[in-house]
């Protein structure tokens, strides 16, 4: 399974500062959806490595969250809490390791949600050519896979709530996002009909089942999301 793209860092000093969350937030519900099929199939490598990839790049948040301490030592201590929980082997196992995680995850999103409450936009206007959209696009889907991940896995879904989002009517604003887009690229065609695929499984949640082909879908997603992006000036 490649790692492709699975963090999308695309910190600008044009992009205003709650567009750069929408990166934040990102990597957090990667990370919370790569930790959850790590413990579904029972501490697969192929799953923390991308935790720990995305724990290394950390840093690159810092002048955003400067001027935000408590968020930033949410945000540090969560990361710490990561690299120390998946020393050694066998860290799937590790109880302490899913309790602090936990614990650090609902510290981090409390902490995050407070500084977005400040810097309130009016995403549904955002124009559907703009990277700010797309980016916006990601992150909704990033958000219905983490309440999917939840769903499907008891362990893997301590700390959040199945009833977090309306996954269903978050599918259905995600596909319609994507008709709005219109997708010209070959890249947003790709997405467009991943998506359709993805999206057939991820309504079956409550039977619990296929996550790895909702996870595999979603690099696939990912990378041509991401091959889009850096195609704008």
């Amino acid at each position: 399974m490649r790692f492709l793209f699975s963090i999308v860092l695309f910190l600008s000093s044009s992009l205003s500062t709650a567009e750069d969350f929408i990166d934040l937030e990102i990597s957090i519900n990667q990370m919370s959806s790569y930790y959850r099929a790590y413990l579904f199939f029972d501490g697969d490598e192929r799953y923390k490595k991308p935790i720990l990839a995305i724990a290394e790049k950390s840093a690159n948040y810092d002048d955003l969250l400067s001027d935000k301490p408590e968020l930033l030592q949410r945000w540090r201590i969560f990361i710490e809490q990561v690299n120390r929980g998946f020393e050694g082997v066998g860290a799937f196992r590790n109880i302490n390791l899913q309790g602090n995680w936990n614990l650090k995850n609902i510290e981090l999103q409390q902490a995050l949600n407070n500084e977005l409450k400040e810097h309130q936009e009016n995403k549904q206007s955002a124009d559907p050519k703009s990277k700010y959209y797309v980016r916006l696009l990601l992150l909704r889907m990033e958000k219905i896979l983490t309440a999917y991940m939840s769903l499907t896995n008891v362990l893997g879904g301590l700390g959040v709530s199945a009833g977090s989002i309306d996954i269903e009517a978050e599918i259905l604003e995600v596909s319609n996002m994507l008709t709005l887009l219109n997708p010209q690229d070959d890249a947003l065609k790709r997405v467009a009909k991943k998506w359709g695929f993805v999206k057939r499984v991820l309504l079956k949640y409550e039977t619990r089942i296929a996550p790895y082909v909702v996870i595999h879908g979603y690099e696939k997603i990912r990378e041509d999301i991401g091959e889009h992006l850096v195609s704008f000036p």
